[in-house]
């Protein structure tokens, strides 16, 4: 019995071996045809005429990138508009991540699609995510290309990404920053576009319908709710008087640049809208004063007085009537 155990062991252990043995014969015959190959020799050319036949790789179609695809659940149009309302009211109180929230899960009709982007552009603004804020911009600007409010709300993220790279990272110092770093001229260049989208702003203003719906209205919808417009949408963004806005904004730029004359016309067509002037027209005067321009400083002044003190603008004006000085002055 032994001799038997003996007699199969050592055949099991042949019948391994002559495997392992023709295991190794086949790499090396693997290896050997792989390594055949002369890596010094150049690559065959193409057959004669392959021109005829081949074709060139057809070009990968870019298409628009939207950040956020459109929910799939469509809401009736009185659940929609009591939503909306919500989503106004996120806005308005400046819960800017309440009021993403609420977008994700709503879209709107595709004739106002390009309010929902900017509107998510503008809470995004808020909370400076600029990047996000770009994304939905563009998407907007797919929709409705050299659209006012659009071109609003592109002139501040311009501005917001100027004022960016004029920010150090955090943990470094600006003398740490390498000499050949010059963010002043990208910086310049976000301002300019800024003001091109301002004035863009301001040129298609009358084109924006404040009292245009929302979402659809239908006599049952009209009967039970009132569905939000264009101007409650921009009221709830704090847009509802852009081109005041607009030009003001204007007015800081020029005034930044010494444009003093410029600045002074953006300033004036901001007041006209209504929009509060504070500390503008004082501003100017400084800056007329400290390019020796006395007779302009003078003048800005009284509009200040003017704007905001209607008392003391007569008096003066009073005044530099009797002395004869006012002669040709815009008041």
């Amino acid at each position: 019995m032994n001799i038997i155990r003996h007699w199969n062991f050592e055949t099991e252990l042949l019948h391994w071996l002559l495997i392992l043995v023709a295991a190794l014969l086949l790499v090396i015959v693997v290896v050997t045809a792989l390594g055949g190959a002369d890596p010094t020799k150049e690559p065959l050319l193409l057959p004669k005429g392959i021109d005829t036949f081949a074709k060139p790789m057809p070009l990968e179609s870019v298409k628009p990138f939207f950040p956020e695809s459109t929910p799939v659940r469509k809401l009736p149009p009185a659940e929609a508009a009591a939503r909306l309302w919500t989503i106004l009211e996120n806005h308005r109180a400046d819960r800017a991540q309440e009021a993403l929230n609420d977008w994700f899960e709503m879209g709107l009709p595709q004739e106002t699609a390009h309010w929902r982007e900017t509107a998510m552009a503008a809470a995004y603004l808020q909370i400076g995510d600029l990047n996000r804020a770009a994304l939905h911009l563009e998407a907007a600007y797919q929709l409705m290309p050299e659209h006012a409010i659009v071109a609003y709300f592109t002139g501040l993220l311009r501005l917001e990404q100027a004022m960016d790279l004029s920010r150090v990272p955090d943990g470094r110092r600006r003398s740490d920053l390498l000499v050949s770093y010059t963010p002043m001229e990208d910086r310049a260049l976000y301002r300019m576009l800024a003001g091109v989208q301002l004035e863009l702003a301001i040129a298609r203003a009358l084109e924006i319908r404040s009292d245009e719906p929302l979402v659809p209205a239908y006599p049952p919808v009209d009967e039970q709710f009132i569905s939000p417009t264009v101007g409650d949408l921009l009221t709830a963004l704090g847009a509802n008087n852009f081109v005041g806005k607009a030009h003001h904004t204007l007015f800081g730029l020029r005034l930044d640049e010494g444009e003093l004359a410029i600045a002074e016309y953006y300033l004036d067509r901001a007041a006209e809208t209504g929009i509060a002037i504070l500390h503008g027209y004082r501003d100017l005067a400084e800056r007329y004063l400290i390019a020796e321009e006395n007779r302009d400083a003078l003048r800005v002044c009284l509009k200040d007085f003017k704007l905001n003190y209607p008392d003391a603008h007569r008096i003066a004006k009073w005044l530099l009537k009797s002395d004869g000085r006012d002669e040709g002055w815009v008041w």
